[in-house]
């Protein structure tokens, strides 16, 4: 079984939770399943794509990066893609085609496999608005619909892909991701002291688009009481201009600690000394960093919204994402109840459901299931 994967998502977010979701994935099928040979189109450099025997890479001439700006050409910039890949691919062609992020296969396959992260394009539209979001919405909307099969990273996104597109769900599966081994409790003599903060933190990781709804935290942040004796550790790229102003605005400055190009091992440091994981999302179609903090014992506090609490359960200490106070009230509660809270064991304990092993046998079951279907 042979599987032409477009690695497109290598190339715009080497570092992003979709390239890690493949870099865990893609090598694992291959250990289990010695027929499986996987052909990744993909121009991103090496360290940031998977490796193993059986992943052969192809590296389209970049035609597609002639057309400027990008935002404006965009959609016959898949069409140069498109292009660009047929003329590296053998004549022989592929079983199954997986785009990483919804591209149509450039030649004919036997059959196509859909990864959906999340929805949130399609169920907060008020905030991606303009032609471009419009074009992206109607190529995943294409690719779903032309899919063999359809894959979902939770049952929330599920649910999602199933009322936006009139599907029945059991046209659906569902793939959960998972963290990486890294993520684990540290004895005390592991943890350096020092940076990020001498003084005990919050931590907040990842991404930092309206929807992940960081000028929440902010405002709870600089009217919390409880700043004077704890900082906030913001993980991530740098500052933007207004993030920058809202620091100056709200007059914390001084205790907002931003760190940039922080490793695996270097993060799991930061949630083994955390006071709490700070998840403030509008929305989400899964939520790694939850799980992540969970497996190193770090608490929660999270917004109330239907994938963290479909993965997390009651760990969290949960509060309405559009209510700064109401953040405040859950600061205060994981202040006083620690990191030693029975929650935190319970959430340990959780994580253990979730494993990339499993995660690729479902994966492989969806490949055989679809080759064998055609």
């Amino acid at each position: 079984m042979r599987v032409l994967v477009d690695g497109v998502a290598f190339e715009f977010q080497p570092n992003g939770g979709i390239s890690r979701l493949y870099g865990e994935l893609l090598p694992r099928m291959c250990d289990l399943d010695d027929t499986l040979g996987i052909l990744l189109l993909t121009r991103s450099h090496a360290g940031s794509v998977p490796i193993h025997p059986r992943i052969a890479r192809a590296t389209p001439l970049p035609l597609h990066s002639l057309l400027r700006p990008a935002r404006f050409w965009w959609p016959a910039s898949l069409c140069l893609r498109s292009m660009a890949q047929r003329l590296v691919l053998s004549e022989a062609g592929e079983d199954i085609w997986h785009s990483t992020y919804y591209t149509m296969p450039p030649q004919r396959v036997r059959a196509t496999v859909v990864t959906v992260y999340d929805m949130i394009h399609e169920r907060l539209q008020h905030l991606f608005t303009g032609r471009l979001n419009a074009q992206l919405r109607e190529q995943k909307r294409r690719c779903v619909m032309a899919a063999d099969a359809v894959i979902c990273i939770s049952e929330t996104t599920r649910n999602d892909v199933a009322q936006a597109y009139g599907l029945d769900r059991s046209r659906l599966c569902v793939v959960p991701l998972a963290p990486s081994p890294v993520f684990r409790p540290l004895k005390d003599a592991d943890l350096p002291s020092g940076p990020p903060q001498d003084k005990p933190f919050l931590v907040y990781v990842g991404d930092r688009s309206h929807y992940k709804n960081l000028s929440c935290l902010l405002q709870a942040f600089g009217a919390w009481p409880g700043r004077r004796e704890v900082d906030l550790v913001i993980v991530g790229r740098e500052w933007t201009g207004q993030e920058r102003q809202q620091l100056i605005d709200l007059s914390i400055v001084d205790a907002v600690h931003l760190l940039t190009g922080v490793d695996d091992e270097s993060l799991c440091r930061i949630y083994n000394r955390a006071v709490a994981l700070v998840y403030p999302s509008f929305y989400e179609g899964f939520g790694i960093p939850v799980l992540e903090a969970m497996a190193c014992g770090c608490p929660v506090v999270a917004s109330r919204i239907p994938s963290t609490i479909e993965i997390a359960g009651e760990v969290p200490i949960y509060f309405d994402p559009a209510e700064p106070a109401d953040l405040i009230r859950a600061l205060d509660q994981v202040t006083a109840e620690g990191r030693l809270a029975q929650r935190t064991r319970i959430g340990q304990g959780a994580v253990s459901r979730y494993d990339w092993n499993a995660a690729a046998q479902q994966t492989l079951g969806v490949y055989r299931t679809i080759h064998g279907a055609v």
